[in-house]
């Protein structure tokens, strides 16, 4: 699988999202309850101000949980729950000293599961900034480095651990939609893939194509040489649509001996190009496995994406374009109009 396949995937199958969204879920409910618990405990020891106003704090951390309990909030959101408990911390380390500073690492930690790669290096560091000043405020130069010191420890294997996991994460999605066989996107993705490709379409206003190719009689040479050797010319034939597939193209065994490869940012004329190269080299090099050598011929229909259609319309151009074809005599492409 291709990088851009991988992408596609990631913003259909993102398992890392998934996990942000548990592990904000908690951090919003959970924080609720500590400062409810820090406000009971205020109002206990007579401080009701602080107390009610902790009281209200929780109650907001409470309702954000709750109103993106099933999406991911905001990032603006995030940036101000994440201030609202820098700036907690702070006071804490400021009235507490030591005590307040063991505060300071959780919040560290969230920062990894509230914001996007994209800002997180900027807030991880803003916040970084925050509390080492308030450290070297409030704690003996000899003590604060230290502190310091174990933040950025801190903050280094937290990022080893992002880069791991989206490592993990691509690994996870060639795995789960890889077709063993022929290393193509397995059939269970077809729709996916063309729906994105229909939205990026739609989105960039660039021309799409895609082409349904399937080998003429299959099912013969499977009867006749046996399907191990029918397995080997499969490989083979996904081995030659993938030479030809530029890196941004996506090739998808649809079934048994049929492929579907997507063409972004490709007009009728050069799609038209790429699917004969492809059947061309199909076609005129022989298969050979072992001692038995066969020469296999494969049909093409082609279809570009119309404005506004849907993608099983345009599959289903593609189907029909393939569907003459075959009824023409096979060993051909055609076009559909």
């Amino acid at each position: 699988m291709n990088q851009a396949t991988a992408t596609q995937f990631s913003g259909t199958f993102d398992l890392w999202q998934h996990f942000r969204l548990l592990a904000m879920r908690t951090i919003y409910f959970g924080s609720g309850i500590v400062i409810a618990g820090a406000a009971i405990y205020s109002a206990v020891q007579g401080n009701w101000p602080a107390g009610a106003a902790l009281f209200f704090v929780a109650l907001g951390f409470v309702l954000i949980g709750y109103l993106y309990r099933n999406e991911l909030a905001p990032q603006w959101i995030n940036f101000l729950v994440i201030c609202c408990l820098g700036t907690l911390v702070s006071v804490s380390m400021k009235s507490a000293g030591i005590l307040g500073v063991y505060w300071m690492y959780p919040i560290l930690a969230m920062v990894f599961f509230m914001f996007d790669k994209t800002i997180f290096v900027l807030v991880i560091m803003l916040i970084y900034a925050l509390f080492a000043a308030v450290i070297y405020q409030v704690l003996p130069f000899d003590y604060a480095w230290r502190v310091a010191l174990s933040m950025l420890v801190l903050i280094g294997v937290g990022a080893a651990f992002l880069v791991m996991m989206a490592s993990m994460q691509r690994k996870l999605y060639s795995a789960a939609a890889t077709d063993s066989l022929t290393g193509c996107i397995k059939r269970e993705y077809l729709s996916e893939m063309v729906q994105h490709a229909v939205d990026k379409a739609s989105r960039s206003k660039q021309p799409f194509a895609l082409v349904q190719i399937d080998m003429d009689s299959f099912q013969s040479v499977n009867d006749r040489y046996g399907y191990l050797f029918g397995d080997k010319v499969l490989e083979e034939v996904a081995r030659r649509i993938r030479s030809v597939a530029r890196p941004s193209d996506t090739v998808i065994r649809s079934s048994g001996a049929e492929f579907v490869v997507i063409f972004p940012n490709t007009d009728r004329k050069e799609a038209t190009d790429l699917a004969t190269h492809m059947l061309d080299r199909i076609r005129h090099d022989p298969f050979s496995v072992k001692s038995l050598t066969v020469t296999i011929t494969a049909s093409g229909g082609l279809a570009e994406y119309g404005p506004g259609q849907h993608w099983g319309e345009w599959l289903g151009a593609a189907d029909s374009a393939l569907y003459q074809a075959k009824s023409q005599g096979r060993n051909r492409l055609k076009v559909a109009q």
